[in-house]
């Protein structure tokens, strides 16, 4: 995996975790249509977000976002992040070997 690979899938994780927490900051706002993020892939680049759906609200008088789901979710998301941190971060210390190697 390159860094730009995992970089990217870093900012989907944040994007992620951006509309879960407005999903569960509207949790009690009547009306409110809980949003999706999905992803694609880029080739060699990583991934990307490619649209953002919205789930037609099926409870009457309230919203339809389920704060278990979102929790998940945002697990989830924290857990992407951190992993595709440590791999840029092993990469990092990798170069800065390579440099003292050869510096």
């Amino acid at each position: 995996m390159n860094i730009a690979a995992s970089g990217s899938a870093m900012k989907i994780s944040i994007t992620r975790h951006d509309i879960t927490a407005h999903d569960v900051a509207n949790i009690n706002t009547p009306g409110f249509e809980e949003r999706t993020a999905h992803q694609a892939e880029i080739s060699d680049e990583g991934v990307r977000i490619s649209h953002i759906s919205r789930k037609a609200n099926q409870s009457p008088g309230g919203s339809n976002t389920s704060l278990v789901e979102e929790s998940k979710e945002q697990i989830q998301n924290k857990n992407t992040f951190s992993a595709n941190a440590k791999v840029i971060k092993a990469k990092d210390r990798m170069i800065g070997e390579l440099m003292d190697l050869f510096g």
